[in-house]
């Protein structure tokens, strides 16, 4: 039996799969399938199962590279491949013909397909490999590393952490995380002294809510801590913080607001964003009718004795025209229009208010009762109008902390700010953080490395 549910693997979770280096975020379903290259795998098995237990890839009959899970209670090892097996000296005498290898492809996948294990597979390519045994033992251990990420049947379902997650991303693009580095996350965390009680403030954008999960899960389950992301546009980037699986007490105490509507509400009531919103409906209810009465005219024109021109070129020229009428929009119209569409189902009234609305009223809430004890800025934009805005829901004596890809932003903030007489202790810097091949005989640093780390501009906010 397992301590806690959070151990368990059950429907609406997410979890990492894991194959030798290769990782995987995956959402259990009921009934779910995960591509792993070119193999598809059910993972209907998983569930019920703890993390970090181990599954073999059994061949299913429904057809090629198709496979289905079964619990495997140890994993194979694949050192006793080559203990009883000689070395060459060097590798000079090997030619590369193509023609070392006695089994044909079609023989190889003969084996696949047959129920074969990997390490079977592996056995039968190095047993008909003719330069196999000329080869070095360094040699050696490459294609037998090279063959272990191709033929290995063995994944490990692991539970989703703030460094997997991380190194899933980053790995797959890290540019959608705003080429955020570990290490550079690591001081976002630690300047903006996330602890367990208190108010803290978020601003993020472009980093598929990375910044937010890692900042959650410094406060914790079961704490007295608060988090207000601000973000930019309708719906927040919370990708990373539904993949992290956080109980439902925490995740409510994480507060999604659009910094635009948090501004106008706490500086100008809720009374004058009722009367903006109704303002905005008019507008939008007014765009409607005069395309709605486009649109009609332009079909009463492509009438002719009150029937419908039956010519197919014909109804596809007035076609394309209706369709050029409506878009002759303007752009600043159509943005406004796809601002009222989230809360065009509501009736906006006091008694009946959109949900966005109530999340931005107890974010107002919280700051009038408190001040933050921290302040963090991830931007992909021009920081310096946004930490302006936000510095006075900053306490006295707190830190903040700006991250930015480049650097000239932050530049040209740390001027303003330097001439501000309430911000002291402003520091602009970056790390470069370089991870180390640790092996016998062969230690060095790693050749394939990210040095696109971003800068941090921090400070303190006093009185």
């Amino acid at each position: 039996m397992c301590d806690s549910e959070t151990d368990v693997i059950t429907i609406g979770k997410y979890v990492i799969v894991k194959k030798l280096n290769y990782k995987k975020i995956y959402k259990v379903t009921a009934n779910g399938s995960l591509t792993l290259g070119k193999d598809l795998v059910d993972m209907g098995e998983i569930i019920g199962k703890r993390f970090w237990t181990s599954f073999e890839m059994i061949p299913s009959k429904n057809g090629k590279r198709s496979f289905f899970l079964k619990e495997a209670t140890e994993t194979e090892s694949w050192n006793d491949l080559l203990s009883t097996l000689s070395k060459g000296n060097d590798n000079r005498s090997i030619v590369d013909d193509g023609n070392s290898q006695k089994l044909s492809k079609e023989e190889i996948v003969q084996l696949q397909e047959s129920g074969k294990s990997g390490k079977e597979i592996v056995g039968s390519l190095i047993e008909n490999n003719k330069s196999f045994l000329d080869r070095t033992e360094y040699s050696q251990e490459k294609y037998l590393k090279k063959k272990e990420q191709k033929y290995l049947r063995h994944l490990t379902v692991c539970k989703p952490s703030i460094s997997s997650l991380h190194a899933v991303y980053f790995k797959l693009d890290h540019n959608k995380i705003g080429n955020l580095r570990m290490d550079a996350l690591a001081q976002l965390l630690s300047y903006s002294d996330v602890q367990s009680n208190g108010l803290y403030i978020l601003y993020s954008s472009g980093s598929q809510g990375l910044p937010t999960a890692a900042m959650l899960n410094r406060i914790g389950a079961d704490t007295e801590g608060y988090l207000i992301n601000l973000h930019p546009g309708n719906v927040p980037q919370t990708t990373i913080v539904h993949a992290m699986n956080f109980p439902k007490e925490q995740s409510e105490r994480l507060v999604n607001v659009n910094i635009y509507s948090f501004l106008r509400l706490y500086y100008q009531g809720e009374s004058a964003v009722l009367n903006n919103i109704l303002a905005l409906k008019k507008i939008r209810d007014n765009w409607t009718d005069k395309i709605k009465e486009n649109v009609d005219g332009t079909i009463e024109n492509s009438c002719i004795d009150g029937q419908i021109l039956g010519n197919k070129e014909t109804e596809n020229k007035e076609y394309l025209k209706i369709v050029s009428d409506t878009n002759e929009i303007s752009e600043e119209q159509s943005t406004i229009k796809r601002k009222l569409d989230e809360f065009s189902s509501a009736e906006v009234v006091p008694s009946k208010r959109p949900k966005w609305l109530l999340e931005t009223q107890h974010a107002v809430d919280l700051v009038r009762n408190s001040k933050a004890r921290g302040l963090a800025i991830v931007a992909k934009e021009h920081p310096l109008n946004i930490v302006m805005a936000l510095l006075p829901f900053l306490g006295a004596s707190r830190p903040f902390v700006i991250y930015h890809v480049y650097r000239e932003p932050l530049q040209e903030t740390y001027m303003v700010l330097k001439q501000r007489q309430n911000v002291i202790n402003l520091r602009l810097f970056s790390n470069f953080l370089r991870s180390y091949q640790v092996l016998p005989d062969r230690t060095h640093p790693d050749i394939l490395t990210s040095d696109t780390g971003g800068y941090l501009l921090t400070g303190y906010l006093v009185e």
